[in-house]
This record gives structure tokens, C-alpha cells and sequence, in this order.
């Protein structure tokens, strides 16, 4: 297990990383002061580069806890992990082709599901919540288009 997490955080410096090369043509902020495209991602591989060096601290402190633990990848829990991460493969192709509001629409209700919410107000409600949300802050707030579905373009 230690081996396993030494190895994640070192992915999750490198990927952090490697978001800060390919986006250092960007801008931060554009003339308005308004967050441009280098932003979004700067912070996201600013969040990966602390994680890793976390999960590293993690190692460290922990290593005699680890030492003799074992992990089970075929039980329930991490195979509901792997189907979910699937469903974020669809999730993405469903950006490209519906656009944000249908696919977050779709994929939360049943993230929702999996995770073994069976309200179906809330499996109505809180998608919708999110969306709207995240819509407002992101288009009139941050003035960062959302995606579109691929024919409205």
C-alpha cells in the first residue's frame, strides 16, 4: 500500500505539472482582470501538485500503519469506482456532442443513484440545483462559456 500511494502522489505532481507546461502560453487574467484560460487549469494542477506532495506526507507518517495492509480490488466498493469512472469516459464524449446542462443533467441523478440515493425529489431536485448554479456562476459571474452541444456551434 505505501508503494501504491508513494506512486499516485508522484502521478499527481507529474500531471500537475505537466498542466503548468502545456498551459504556460496562456493567459491568467485577461485586460478586464477577468480569469482567462491558463486560470481554470492553473489551479487545478496547483490542487494536483499539493495532493501529491499530501498523499507523499501521508506516506511518510503513516508508514508503519501500512506496512502490513492489503487491498481488495475486487470488492464492491471499487468496482462501483471503476463503473463510475466509465461513466465519466461517457460523460466527457456527452459534453463534446449535448453540451454541459444535458450531460450534467444525466450524469448526476445517476452518480446519485450508485451512490444509493432513491428520493426521487432529490434525484430531481439537486440536479437541477447544480446546474442552474453552476450555470450562473460560471456564464454571467465568471463570464466562462460553458460547453455547448457540437450542432448548436
Amino acid at each position: 500500500m505505501t508503494k501504491s500511494n508513494t506512486i499516485i502522489g508522484a502521478i499527481s505532481v507529474v500531471f500537475g505539472l505537466l498542466i503548468i507546461y502545456l498551459s504556460r502560453d496562456m493567459s491568467i487574467f485577461d485586460e478586464y482582470g477577468v480569469p482567462g484560460e491558463r486560470f481554470w487549469p492553473y489551479g487545478l494542477a496547483i490542487l494536483f501538485i499539493l495532493l501529491g506532495i499530501f498523499q507523499w506526507i501521508s506516506v511518510i507518517i503513516d508508514k508503519a500503519k501500512h506496512v502490513h495492509r492489503s487491498v481488495d480490488l475486487s470488492s464492491t466498493a471499487v468496482k462501483r469506482a471503476y463503473g463510475l469512472g466509465f461513466l465519466l469516459i461517457f460523460y466527457a464524449v456527452g459534453l463534446y456532442f449535448l453540451g454541459f446542462i444535458i450531460s450534467s443533467l444525466l450524469l448526476i441523478p445517476i452518480i446519485m443513484w450508485l451512490m444509493n440515493e432513491r428520493k426521487k425529489i432529490s434525484l430531481i431536485v439537486v440536479p437541477i440545483a447544480i446546474v442552474v448554479m453552476s450555470y450562473l456562476f460560471f456564464e454571467l459571474l465568471f463570464n466562462s462559456p460553458l460547453p455547448i452541444p457540437v450542432f448548436l456551434e
